[in-house]
């Protein structure tokens, strides 16, 4: 083992796991603080880590359990400012989805966040988000499940399709 590897390893996976990170923590400075404690957990283990298969998948595992441990840190922890922060003028012409699902996705439990990143960002099949995230399939799903939802009531769709409610369904009401 040396340290070229893991050099090499943190230049491949650093963008796609910082990626991760900022769509866990919806903030660019707090995904940069996960991912390079996530590194720093990595490195003593490193050895061990490079023999795995996927070794993305642990770093996915260890950013996701990092986030729900910094979620746990600092809530219930009021911040105070003496002054109120500014807020960008909204512009009726230009709408900006990519911004709007990126808010909606802050807005989502950590849990239900992670569950849909994993599962539609990094393309991850229940199975291996369970494993990253610790918890059975069927959390996955619930989890995966609500977090649609919700996103889909944050985020109105455009450009539906036309139609009665029933044909606007998913595959399992249509099932029924």
């Amino acid at each position: 083992m040396t340290d070229l590897d893991f050099e090499a390893y943190v230049l491949a996976s650093g963008p796609r796991l910082k990626r991760l990170a900022y769509l866990l923590t919806g903030d660019v400075d707090t995904a940069e603080d996960l991912l390079q404690s996530a590194y720093a957990k990595a490195l003593p283990r490193w050895s061990r880590i490079r023999t795995y298969d996927q070794p993305d998948a642990y770093m996915r595992r260890v950013l996701v359990n990092g986030r729900t441990s910094m979620w746990r840190r600092s809530r219930g922890r009021e911040v105070l400012t003496d002054q109120v922060p500014d807020r960008p003028a909204v512009d009726a012409g230009r709408h900006d989805d990519a911004e709007e699902l990126r808010q909606a996705l802050r807005a989502l439990p950590a849990k239900q966040r992670a569950a849909v990143v994993l599962r539609f960002y990094c393309d991850l099949s229940e199975q291996e988000t369970a494993a990253a995230m610790g918890v059975s399939v069927g959390t996955v799903k619930s989890h995966t499940s609500r977090g649609l939802a919700r996103l889909r009531e944050l985020v109105p769709a455009t450009g539906r399709a036309a139609g009665p409610p029933a044909a606007q369904g998913s595959a399992r009401e249509e099932s029924r």
